[in-house]
């Protein structure tokens, strides 16, 4: 039982490590719009709602989705790109660039539409065509 512990906490304290990571990175810029999308050839409106902040990574045009607190990263959204549920590995490949829109449901939105996989929220983006 101590070492289901002690890996319990391990997993906990990498969490956290990488969530204090997100935080604190200085390269990133976060934009806040009043319209839910940005058109423009260049950029990618940052989104924020209570519960996610979607951020533009300037060095490799990645996507980085930080949550409020160190919990919500254990569970984290249901991923869709155009249509399609993608993984953390396929979500790390992103450029940022090529995003069009980003729409986030939280709740009874989210799990009347994904089922019970959505139950913590999902994150639906599309790409330019």
């Amino acid at each position: 039982m101590k070492n289901v512990k002690l890996i319990s906490f391990a997993f906990f304290m990498l969490n956290c490590f990488i969530a204090t990571a997100q935080e604190e990175k200085k390269s990133s810029e976060t934009k806040t719009v009043s319209q839910p999308f940005s058109k423009s050839k260049d950029t990618i409106a940052a989104v924020k709602v209570p519960s996610v902040n979607v951020q533009l990574s300037t060095p490799n045009n990645k996507v980085i989705i930080c949550a409020p607190s160190k919990s919500s990263l254990l569970n984290p959204p249901l991923t869709i790109l155009d249509g399609v549920i993608i993984n953390a590995k396929q979500f790390s490949e992103i450029n940022a660039k090529n995003i069009e829109s980003v729409k986030v449901l939280k709740g009874v939105d989210a799990t009347s539409l994904y089922g019970s996989q959505a139950v913590d929220g999902v994150i639906i983006m599309t790409t330019k065509k």
